[in-house]
């Protein structure tokens, strides 16, 4: 197994792990299409990082994380933006999914001003690996790119219904800071790590 830095190559795959092991998630319903061109545009954006996890020329997994998610969504929207509405065309038709997307790039605004900008946006592993490990080596590959980028804490918005992730978070050493809403009747929670403090 190998944890490493994502390349612009991997963002088929690490799109493809993301809808099928997050299939529960918002952004699963875009598809692989708008996924992959989402995660190559983070893969090449100087304000974003993935960390991948390898087995036999194969993605397993993946964490991703931003320096600033709102600037990330603005440098996405200006290069990306056309070549996404094309992508999404026959979705955003579709006022409910429409709705979620325009909550989605605004909800860094709901957030309390006193968290740090820097954000774990996502983490996912193939299932078979589940309960192997992965996902905390895949975390400790993550912490050290955040040492590297000068980042002394980060957060993380997990939904309150998510009790593994919950769970998972806790267990690694985050601190609960405060509740939000994203999307109208569900309730997330926001975490903070401190990389300093380890």
């Amino acid at each position: 197994m190998e944890i490493k830095l994502a390349s612009k190559n991997d963002s088929r795959e690490i799109a493809a792990i993301h809808q099928q092991e997050i299939n529960q998630g918002f952004l699963s319903q875009l598809g692989v299409r708008f996924l992959s061109k989402l995660y190559e545009a983070m893969i090449l954006s100087e304000n974003c990082f993935i960390v991948v996890a390898e087995e036999n020329n194969q993605i397993v997994g993946f964490i991703s994380g931003c320096l600033n998610t709102e600037e990330f969504y603005r440098e996405f929207l200006k290069k990306y933006g056309y070549g996404s509405m094309i992508i999404l065309l026959p979705k955003i038709l579709n006022f409910t999914i429409l709705k979620k997307i325009l909550e989605t790039l605004r909800y860094s605004k709901k957030i309390d001003k006193n968290c740090p900008e820097a954000e774990l946006l996502t983490i996912a592993c193939k299932k078979e690996f589940r309960g192997t490990g992965l996902s905390t080596d895949m975390f400790n590959g993550f912490i050290g790119e955040t040492r590297k980028r000068g980042i002394k804490e980060f957060k993380v918005v997990v939904g309150e219904e998510l009790s593994r992730a919950v769970g998972f978070y806790e267990k690694l050493g985050f601190k609960l800071h405060s509740n939000v809403t994203i999307h109208k009747g569900s309730s997330s929670r926001i975490y903070i790590y401190n990389v300093s403090s380890l």
